[in-house]
């Protein structure tokens, strides 16, 4: 059985969650412009209310708009829900833009470095470019390419969306795996547009730590609770998983 390498040639990695930790960059800024709200609970549903409206572009009911937009638009919608809270025009412009630039998780950086060695390694993501660009800026990680929907024909979960990365990369969807710690909605479809998959948990994505949970699908690539063995099973030589 040939090393994953001889196998696969690029990963389009997700980031928000996977790479960057919205979580943990966004609830402090809601915590100083909302100290009385449950700022864990306030950053949960801002994040899953801004999918909701991306469903809607997605669906054609929406305009076009980045996740920048989207997040500002969310906002919107989540602080009536939180009726002790209360913000100016002017202060929830500044507050959306804690989405602008997302703290890595630690051990991102060298993994991803490492796995440029061997592999083309992109963005494939919904986030804006723009935030993409200042996150791995502030936190020095290196991409050969970065890929957000805002530009593509289709956002994620879409085919179209995860047929671009090979296309725009230049290899075949079986020679590209996306890597990601969202199993049912990123590597599920990934895989039905024929692309392979690897999956790194990321237990505090949604700020309170659980039990790590790796799906155990045999089909994916690369399975890792964290970014060291991650990056180790698909360089090592000695590792001989394939998809």
């Amino acid at each position: 059985m040939s090393p994953p390498w001889q196998q696969h040639k690029a990963i389009a990695f997700d980031v928000g969650g996977t790479v960057f930790d919205w979580h943990g960059t966004v609830a402090p800024r809601v915590v100083e412009a909302l100290p009385m709200v449950d700022a864990r609970a306030f950053t949960n549903d801002w994040r899953r209310t801004m999918f909701v409206l991306l469903a809607e572009v997605r669906a054609g009911h929406l305009p076009w708009h980045n996740s920048d937009v989207l997040h500002r638009l969310a906002l919107d919608h989540v602080l009536p829900r939180f009726p002790e809270a209360f913000l100016s025009e002017r202060d929830k412009d500044e507050l959306a833009t804690a989405w602008h630039v997302l703290k890595a998780w630690p051990d991102a950086a060298a993994a991803i470095e490492k796995l440029r060695s061997r592999y083309t390694v992109t963005v494939l993501t919904v986030l804006s470019w723009h935030s993409v660009v200042a996150s791995s800026k502030a936190a020095g990680i290196s991409w050969d390419g970065i890929l957000s929907c805002e530009f593509l024909p289709a956002y994620k979960p879409e085919k179209a969306a995860y047929l671009a990365a090979p296309r725009l990369i230049g290899c075949a969807p079986h020679e590209t795996i996306m890597a990601a710690c969202h199993a049912d909605q990123d590597l599920d479809p990934a895989m039905q547009a024929g692309l392979a998959a690897a999956y790194v948990d990321r237990p505090l994505e949604y700020g309170k730590p659980r039990e790590p949970a790796l799906p155990g699908r045999r089909q994916y690539v690369a399975e890792a609770l964290d970014y060291a063995d991650f990056a180790k099973q698909l360089t090592d030589p000695d590792y001989l998983k394939s998809a």
